[in-house]
């Protein structure tokens, strides 16, 4: 972090943002597209206020698959993951129960936040400020706690930020000041270990044990924690971290098709699930997703698969 982000961010903590973690190669740019028209949302919607069907870049909802799902044959969601985002851990106990427990193979695709994603939206330059409604960054805190106990989901705002960003106080020239993605200790590192995961098909198990660290309260300070979860989503952290280092392309390379497939469907907010190009957008959303795997023949697996992990507090019936 630069002497002059420290000056200018009231409530830098030293010993929070100071601990030593791998060096990361440099990211590349980390920017969302122009244009996001031709995107699965963009020719799928239909306002019924005006004759879309007549347009030609306007396609229809894919009707219901017919298949018989089967472990051999199941269904396929993408989740694009945040590791910063509260609503992605939020989301994360009834997805892996999907996964467990339904033939429906979920694939999480750890991208980088939206606060480092869209800098040139808030200005550019050596550091931006993030973006948002006066109300959002008091309802988050809220309503994240909020949905954390309507769900039974362990719940604890992250201590420190996986982004570092002033929060606090608000109404200064400084406010909501996010530094570079070079002066970010923290989330580089979760990302591309993310990526890693991803490659040994293990993403899955990194973020049930990683984001708890994070989001759910299992560690006083969780970047010192992050190596023995690694590991035990039996990871080996040693040679990734020095992989990483040696050859980033390789893993900037899975964040950026995750990126591109993640705009492909026509949203920007994590977490978002995509299944047949369909986005879900958020926590809330996990209860729409399971309706469309039903009406496209979602059946249980025969003997669940891990990681497996408790029945959610409000899981829908299986009707």
């Amino acid at each position: 972090m630069s002497k002059e982000f420290k000056e200018r961010i009231p409530d830098f903590n030293e010993e929070r943002y100071g601990f030593p973690v791998p060096e990361m190669p440099p990211v590349p740019k980390v920017a969302e597209p122009e244009s996001h028209k031709g995107n699965w949302l963009w020719t799928h919607y239909d306002s019924t206020n005006h004759n879309y069907k007549n347009e030609d870049t306007l396609e229809p909802m894919p009707a219901p698959q017919t298949d018989i799902i089967t472990q051999q044959n199941p269904l396929k969601v993408d989740v694009f993951y945040s590791m910063r985002s509260p609503y992605s851990w939020l989301s994360l106990h009834r997805l892996t129960w999907l996964n467990s427990f339904y033939n429906c193979d979920v694939t999480i695709k750890v991208i980088f936040p939206v606060a480092v994603r869209t800098p040139a939206a808030f200005g550019g330059g050596s550091g931006h400020k993030g973006g948002g409604r006066w109300y959002k960054w008091a309802d988050t805190v809220h309503d994240a706690a909020r949905s954390g106990k309507f769900q039974g989901v362990p719940f604890r705002f992250a201590d420190p930020d996986p982004v570092m960003q002033n929060h606090w106080p608000f109404e200064n020239e400084n406010s909501g000041l996010i530094p570079p993605l070079d002066q970010q200790p923290y989330i580089a590192w979760l990302t591309r270990l993310g990526n890693a995961a991803q490659l040994e098909g293990k993403s899955l198990e990194y973020v049930n044990q990683v984001s708890p660290l994070i989001w759910g309260g299992e560690s006083d300070f969780w970047p010192a924690d992050v190596e023995a979860a690694v590991k035990r989503a039996d990871i080996d952290y040693d040679a990734t971290i020095k992989d990483i280092q040696k050859n980033p392309q390789k893993y900037d390379d899975v964040w950026m098709a995750n990126q591109d497939e993640f705009y492909k469907s026509g949203h920007g907010g994590v977490p978002c699930m995509v299944f047949r190009g369909e986005p879900f957008f958020g926590q809330d959303r996990v209860e729409q997703l399971l309706w469309r795997l039903r009406q496209n023949g979602l059946t249980e697996r025969p003997a669940p698969i891990e990681p497996i992990v408790t029945k959610p507090l409000r899981w829908p019936h299986d009707t």
